[in-house]
This record gives C-alpha cells, structure tokens and sequence, in this order.
C-alpha cells in the first residue's frame, strides 16, 4: 500500500453508498493490525475470548469482522452473530486468520490528506469512549447483554468512518459547513438547497440490517 487516498466518486442516497461501499476494504487501525499479526504467529494459542478484545477495541475491525460474518451466514441460521465474540465462535479462530490477511490501516489509507485522517481518529476516539460508558453503565445494571450494549455504542457512527475512510473530501467539507453552523447535523449541510453529496450518516442500522456491507477480508 502506497498511501495515496484514492478519489472516490460519490453517491445521493443510501443505496448508492452501499453500492460505492460494498465493493470497497475498510482500512483498521495500525495497532489493531499489527496485534492481529502477532497473535497470527501463535494461533494455536488464541482463542475467541483473547481476539475478541483486540477486534472490539477498534470500530473499523469491528464493523469488518460482523459484515463479514453477516454476509457469510448459513441461510439455515435464524438469529444473527451481535457481537465480535460469538463471530468468532461462530467463524472460528483458524478461518478468521484465513480470511483476514495482514490487515490496511487509516494511517496508510490517508497518509497524504492529516486532516481527514485527524478527523476520523477523532470520531473514532468518540465511538470508543461513548461504547466504555455504554459497557459501564450495562455491567452497573447487570445487564445480559452488556457486550451487544458497548458494540451497537462502538458502531453507532459507523457510516460517518467510512465516509472520512473513502470519502475524506466530502467528510471534510461537511465538518467544515458544520463548524460554520453548528445548528446543523451531520446530514443536513446543504449546497444550494440538497445534502451535500447525499451525506449517509444516519442510516447506519438500515446498513447493517441488510448486510449491505458485503465481505471486507
């Protein structure tokens, strides 16, 4: 990988990112790709309970590993995989290193545009504090399903990540249209009365259901 940000066309409405996206690989964070291949040189010794941690600890692995598994599921399977763990329980831990070769990161992907690459760090950073409180506040009220509680927390902005990972010009300027008038929501900056670019925050759990996101190894 050479660093250079690929442009990418974009889309106006849900199911024309979902197309540009499906067909796309979701970069990771560097030091989740790097634990994934240390823990690949004794994967005799990993098991679903010591990778889950290293994958939940980043929303862009995260978000790879359940579209992957989503879009692998036995049609005979009735409920879906919530979490990073019962993914790879379900996956198991030998086809996980299979399928998820040395893994892209954000800092390669957007090493020629800091400022993108500052923005997604920052939402990322907001995604893991808000699923830390999420998980807190689940394990305080004894929740059963604490672990799906911090995940849907992790994922919640999963579409504004792709949009700063592929799209970084767009996302850039509706941060910039946001800062002029803070009034405004993530999809509601407009350039001469329309979305600006089809913004697709928002329709994270539309995504997500229909498993648009393809497999991303």
């Amino acid at each position: 990988m050479n660093g250079v940000t690929t442009p990418m066309r974009t889309a106006h409405d849900v199911g024309g990112w979902a197309a540009l996206w499906r067909q796309t690989e979701i970069p990771v964070l560097r030091g989740t790709a790097e634990q994934i291949e240390e823990l690949r040189t004794r994967e005799d010794e990993v098991d679903a309970h010591l990778l889950a941690p290293v994958i939940s600890a980043d929303p862009l692995m995260c978000l790879k590993l359940l579209a992957h598994v989503s879009s692998h599921r036995s049609s005979r399977r009735i409920t879906d995989t919530e979490t990073a763990t019962a993914s790879l329980v379900m996956m198991g831990i030998g086809p996980f290193f299979r399928d998820f070769g040395p893994q892209p990161t954000v800092q390669d992907k957007l090493a020629d545009n800091p400022h993108a690459l500052h923005g997604l760090m920052r939402l990322l950073a907001r995604a893991q504090r808000a699923a830390h409180f999420a998980l807190g506040f689940a394990v305080h009220r004894m929740d059963l399903d604490a672990e799906v509680i911090h995940e849907a927390a992790l994922l919640h902005d999963f579409a504004e990540m792709l949009l700063w990972c592929h799209a970084p010009a767009l996302a850039l300027e509706i941060e910039q249209r946001q800062q002029a008038d803070p009034t405004l929501g993530r999809c509601t900056a407009r350039r001469s009365g329309r979305r600006v670019g089809g913004c697709p925050t928002g329709f994270d759990a539309r995504l997500a259901l229909a498993g648009t996101l393809g497999a991303h190894q």
